[in-house]
């Protein structure tokens, strides 16, 4: 039976604000919304059934290599899970059904398969949010879900930080590995993939989907709000949108834009329909 949006952004909510919460489940709550009547279980029964392999694989007291082998066999060998480079943008693989069904995802996506089996076996990598691609720290050797979890050296990993113009790229990256992405930080990755992936193809209500979610879970980043404001505008929703804007400016009254910005508000202002 398909949930209400609201029942479906309760559970993501509750996820993300759960220390403790299993990343899998929870990124099936942002698929949901596009799949209302989705069933959580048979994805999860199906992680859990890739856990046992991989725990029978690999003999207790093995050594941290032979776990990783063991991982990487079963989620990229045997079940070929792979970096979708032929439509990195394709929305359907930041939905985890479809990356389950389809064997095909983003690094980010990917990694959440990982970390899911990880989980349901006893182990415990995490996520490193590094700029530009999401890895996987695995017992002190980071790896790349994108490509079929090879290791990566980190002079590599200092040139991609400095490619995205991190200032002092050894200093961050030691960072990026003592804070390792929790399942808030990696459901609003994801939800940034998908805002992106839709605007691309100016898909606005579903881009304002992931933005209004964005919103509740990145609180403290009031460029949703201008971003949400913005699709609004778009959508021709004046007065919503000329809330968000002005509820971004009382958060950032120092934006080198704000005149232009609070020109706009003036202007939405203007163009409100009456209240009836």
């Amino acid at each position: 039976m398909a949930r209400h949006v609201d029942a479906i952004r309760e559970r993501l909510y509750e996820a993300a604000a759960d220390p403790q919460a299993d990343v899998a489940h929870a990124a099936l709550w942002i698929a949901a919304e596009e799949y209302p009547g989705l069933d959580p279980d048979p994805y999860l029964d199906y992680l859990a059934r890739l856990a046992e392999r991989v725990t029978a694989r690999d003999a207790r007291g093995a050594s941290g290599a032979s776990r990783r082998r063991a991982m990487a066999s079963e989620i990229f060998d045997r079940e070929r899970f792979a970096g979708n480079a032929d439509d990195y943008y394709d929305p359907r693989n930041s939905y985890l059904n479809d990356v389950i069904d389809r064997r095909l995802g983003i690094p980010i996506t990917l990694a959440v398969i990982y970390l899911g089996v990880a989980r349901r076996s006893d182990r415990s990598p995490v996520g490193l949010n590094t700029p530009g691609h999401f890895l996987i720290l695995d017992e002190g050797v980071v790896i790349d879900p994108f490509h079929g979890a090879c290791e990566v050296a980190r002079e590599v990993l200092l040139a991609q930080i400095e490619k995205a113009g991190a200032p002092r790229p050894s200093e961050r990256l030691d960072w990026i590995c003592r804070h390792p992405a929790d399942v808030s930080s990696i459901l609003v990755r994801m939800l940034v993939n998908l805002r992106g992936n839709h605007l691309r193809r100016n898909d606005l209500h579903r881009a304002l989907a992931a933005v209004d979610r964005l919103v509740h879970l990145d609180s403290e980043n009031p460029i949703w709000l201008r971003d949400r404001g913005a699709l609004y505008q778009r959508l021709d929703c004046p007065r919503a949108a000329a809330a968000d804007l002005v509820a971004y400016l009382e958060h950032v009254p120092e934006d080198p834009e704000a005149d232009g910005i609070r020109q706009m508000i003036t202007r939405l202002s203007r163009d409100l329909p009456p209240l009836q």
